[in-house]
């Protein structure tokens, strides 16, 4: 009867917490954030899927109707969730609130697994509402619009339950581990550039814990270790058709020359120790100095819960030597002690004084924001604050004092989860239109266009009703018609009397190729940076359409050998257990 009471009681906090945290979504009307392209990109993956452009890497509207390799380097997980939702018939906003919910949902269900797993159920509750309430997360949805990064956070406490069941052995400990580690890969790989070195270190100290109260874990400690390595290195691979050719494609593109440029320099976001105490709320963006427009607050329960936390243990120690007993570095105050060190370096490097590792590391620049550590400041202090239950020695206290502090954690943060305000003409932000994703949405969204585009050169030339993909420049009258228009492949016949230039106003990029009646031709570039092709006299059918470049390839097979390794394991590990 008590476990029952227990585990609905539990689900009801779960629910208060996701509620208190997503009710902005529940309004009719929507808002607008920073990052105003999350609809943008569902509509260009959508349209990607359906013209068969799989997995998708082309977007062939942004970059002023020219075409860029969008979801080649921007993590495309969300959106290939968002377009089902609109393929589905859910409306363009509903599909971008969908989004946003999931991340709330299962970050809280997330962070309850691991604080039940570590600390029992009052814990699990304690961390589940000191992550999904963390302000840091409310900026994320409701200020910067970061879909992607709020469903980076979404996968690190499953990262983190990973570890800790690969280490005691137990049921789909390693499926939980690749499979949260993939998400995190697919969803925003600058918060796995944050957040996977501090998992390492985390899982080698919980390692380390367990060996020495666990003989049976301290015999097989390489063996762990070894298991541990495989999964991570099972989840890059796995991840490799997407991750490779965003790190060694990268060069074609503007990226490095808008991302990293002026504003983006990470030398101007450090932030200030005082700012993470103070509450001043806003909807701004981040600039030099502690005058920033948005809040790096950590949440008033969230410091409670650290300063009460350490008070505890100071206590308990203080007490010991008083006492003249021998000081208690058990399991359980070790453990402590490694989640301060976690929150304390990824809070450390948000600040200036991490400055010669940020130099030391010129990676790290591609973060361009060092309050983006702020991700995995969030998850280690929630663990932090779970430990709570560790370290109150009366049960009474303990459910008493967190009770009080979930309370807090729900109802001071709750006010954070909301938009500056709600508006119901969004026409200029949330679109479908064509138009408006070529001319509007691509001054917005310039990161990925290939490099060699340097503005919007040429306006296209229709050739047929509303098809915008071709533009013959010398003479437009010629004998021809469109045959296919599609994200990655256009087809058209001619039938010009003399040989003629055709200039494809889509922007040349490794992997496109040309054909002229099925026979591969030299594909030529324009002044302009577009794909040309030299079309004898005759009739003819011209094709140009991305295919994979070798490194493109070579990262599918790699993707593909890490599924086969993925299924393996999975039949063989079930069939094991069968018996």
């Amino acid at each position: 009867m008590f476990a029952k009471l227990q585990k609905y009681s539990s689900i009801l906090v779960i629910l208060v917490i996701v509620l208190a945290s997503s009710w902005s979504l529940f309004s009719k009307d929507f808002f607008i954030f920073h990052d105003f392209t999350q609809g943008a990109r569902i509509v260009e993956m959508t349209q990607a899927i359906q013209d068969g452009h799989l997995p998708p890497i082309w977007s062939s509207n942004l970059g002023y109707g020219y075409g860029m390799p969008l979801f080649e380097f921007y993590a495309p997980l969300p959106y290939y969730l968002g377009s089902l939702s609109y393929m589905l018939g859910i409306s363009l906003i509903g599909s971008v609130k969908l989004l946003m919910f999931i991340s709330t949902l299962f970050t809280a269900i997330g962070a309850y697994l691991l604080g039940k797993k570590l600390f029992g159920n009052t814990g699990g509750l304690l961390v589940s509402a000191a992550l999904t309430m963390a302000p840091y997360r409310a900026v994320n949805l409701f200020v910067r619009g970061a879909i992607s990064e709020a469903w980076g956070i979404m996968a690190l406490p499953f990262i983190l339950l990973g570890i800790i069941k690969t280490i005691k052995n137990e049921k789909n400990g390693w499926l939980l581990l690749t499979v949260s580690i993939l998400v995190l890969l697919l969803s925003h790989n600058l918060t796995a550039l944050v957040f996977l070195p501090l998992s390492v270190v985390f899982g080698a100290g919980y390692l380390f814990l367990e060996a020495s109260n666990n003989k049976k874990v301290k015999r097989q400690f390489l063996l762990i270790v070894l298991k541990l390595a495989s999964f991570y290195a099972l989840a890059v691979l796995l991840s490799s058709y997407y991750t490779i050719p965003a790190l060694l494609e990268k060069d074609f593109t503007r990226l490095e020359s808008t991302i990293l440029a002026e504003y983006f320099d990470y030398r101007l976001h450090f932030v200030g120790l005082k700012q993470f105490l103070q509450q001043n709320w806003g909807y701004g963006g981040s600039t030099y100095g502690p005058e920033d427009g948005i809040s790096f607050y950590l949440g008033l329960g969230q410091i409670l819960g650290l300063f009460l936390s350490g008070y505890l243990l100071v206590k308990k120690l203080i007490k010991n030597f008083v006492n003249k007993v021998k000081p208690s570095f058990d399991k359980n105050n070790l453990f402590y002690l490694l989640l301060v060190f976690l929150f304390s370096v990824s809070l450390f490097m948000t600040t200036n004084k991490s400055l010669l590792i940020w130099e030391y590391i010129p990676t790290l620049s591609f973060l361009q924001f060092p309050w983006r550590y702020l991700s995995a400041t969030a998850i280690f202090l929630s663990l932090v604050v779970g430990s709570l239950t560790l370290l109150f020695p009366v049960k009474p206290f303990k459910y008493g004092y967190s009770a009080i502090l979930i309370f807090i954690l729900v109802v001071m943060n709750a006010g954070y989860f909301r938009p500056q305000e709600f508006t119901s003409n969004l026409d200029d932000h949330y679109y479908s239109d064509v138009n408006k994703l070529r001319y509007q949405m691509s001054n917005t969204l310039p990161d990925y266009i290939p490099i060699q585009i340097k503005e919007k050169t040429i306006e296209p030339v229709s050739l047929e009703g509303d098809v915008l993909f071709c533009q013959v420049l010398d003479d437009c009258t010629g004998n021809f018609s469109v045959i296919t228009n599609k994200v990655h492949k256009k087809v058209i016949k001619t039938g010009f009397t003399t040989n003629r230039d055709v200039i494809f106003t889509v922007s040349d990029f490794p992997g496109w190729t040309t054909k002229i009646d099925s026979k591969i031709v030299e594909t030529l570039r324009s002044d302009q940076g577009f794909i040309k092709v030299i079309v004898p006299a005759g009739e003819h059918v011209v094709e140009v359409k991305l295919e994979n470049t070798d490194i493109r390839r070579i990262a599918n097979l790699l993707s593909s050998f890490g599924l086969l390794i993925l299924s393996t394991t999975f039949f063989w590990y079930y069939k094991r257990n069968d018996r």
